[in-house]
């Protein structure tokens, strides 16, 4: 690195500086909280390096710019839609608007997304990420920029996050097929990295043990919270030769999938297998059957979130850090009693 190089950035600044990102914005901006001595050294390194600010950044510090940020992974899955629709209409009942990023399921581009945001131009962040380590929840936690999780699935005094309780909702979905009479129920799991799925998948073993079912590992299969997945999740099952009378699938998008693979087997749903999803969007009362499934409360998820970051712009945080919401079970034709 030289004089010459235009390309410095902040990060580059600290670390010659040997100080946090954090003093060297503070020096940026003008504002208190940093020593003269470091103070000093820091703007004889912007010097030497001819460091140029972004001029973006730099218009907007210290301001309010009445832009929050939504990080999402997909815009075009109506799951998603629910949840920009529920923040949306809250930011806008307190004179906020949105802006929307999507990061593909990408960690990458989680990480970019951020320190892209972190400069600025929006006064809060709502996050939705697949890919949630600790290094990336301590890097967010120690921006400036105020922040809210949408499914955190771990408790933190650090953060303050909105979900459902997915452990409840897997519990309710299998029990309510035991209630029926089904005993070999079989269920597809979401996506390798989605918790989610996992919190779900947790439910389901809890109502196996309690109602004394054994656990068969053969029932398992994986999707990808697609209709494609679901649907070739099935169609290995029925090839395997297990048998099985019920299907819990992680999402309503696999659930139809697997509707798809039982039809081209000749099997009826819910004449032969007993179907239930996870989610309950707005396909899945018009699927064919009708889907039974467990609602969650998505645009409430978004609500809530919204709430709480506007209440800590306000200076009026809230005490409690994690907001629990509960599912419910929505009963269609996709299952019967045997």
């Amino acid at each position: 690195m030289n004089k010459r190089n235009s390309k410095i950035k902040i990060d580059d600044i600290a670390k010659i500086a040997g100080v946090s990102k954090g003093a060297v914005s503070y020096v940026l901006n003008n504002k208190p909280g940093v020593s003269k001595e470091v103070r000093e050294r820091i703007l004889q390194i912007i010097e030497m390096y001819n460091y140029k600010p972004n001029k973006l950044a730099q218009a907007l510090a210290g301001k309010r710019t009445n832009f929050i940020a939504l990080v999402i992974p997909d815009i075009s899955d109506m799951f998603y839609a629910r949840i920009i629709k529920g923040v949306e209409e809250t930011l806008a009942k307190y004179g906020y608007y949105l802006n929307l990023y999507s990061t593909h399921a990408n960690p990458e581009r989680e990480h970019q997304v951020f320190d892209f945001l972190d400069m600025g131009i929006v006064d809060g962040v709502i996050v939705m990420a697949y890919h949630i380590k600790k290094d990336f929840v301590e890097k967010i936690a120690e921006k400036e920029i105020p922040f809210v999780f949408i499914d955190y699935p771990y408790e933190s005094e650090r953060i303050y996050s909105v979900l459902v309780d997915n452990e409840e909702g897997g519990f309710k979905a299998t029990e309510y097929l035991i209630s029926l009479g089904h005993r070999k129920i079989a269920f597809i799991h979401g996506s390798q990295d989605a918790w989610d799925s996992f919190a779900r998948f947790s439910g389901y073993l809890k109502a196996l043990e309690k109602y004394n079912i054994p656990f068969n590992e053969n029932l398992i299969k994986r999707g990808d919270f697609t209709k494609e997945g679901g649907y070739n999740a099935v169609k290995e099952l029925i090839e395997s030769g297990e048998e099985f009378s019920a299907i819990f699938s992680a999402n309503d998008h696999m659930a139809f999938g697997a509707i798809k693979a039982l039809k081209e087997k000749g099997l009826k749903v819910p004449r032969d297998i007993s179907i239930i999803g996870f989610d309950n969007i707005e396909a899945s009362a018009l699927s064919s059957p009708p889907l039974t499934t467990i609602m969650q409360p998505i645009m409430q998820v978004g609500k809530k979130a919204a709430e709480i970051l506007i209440k800590i712009l306000s200076g009026e945080p809230p005490r409690q850090k994690r907001y629990l919401l509960k599912t419910q079970l929505i009963e269609r034709k996709s299952c019967r009693k045997i």
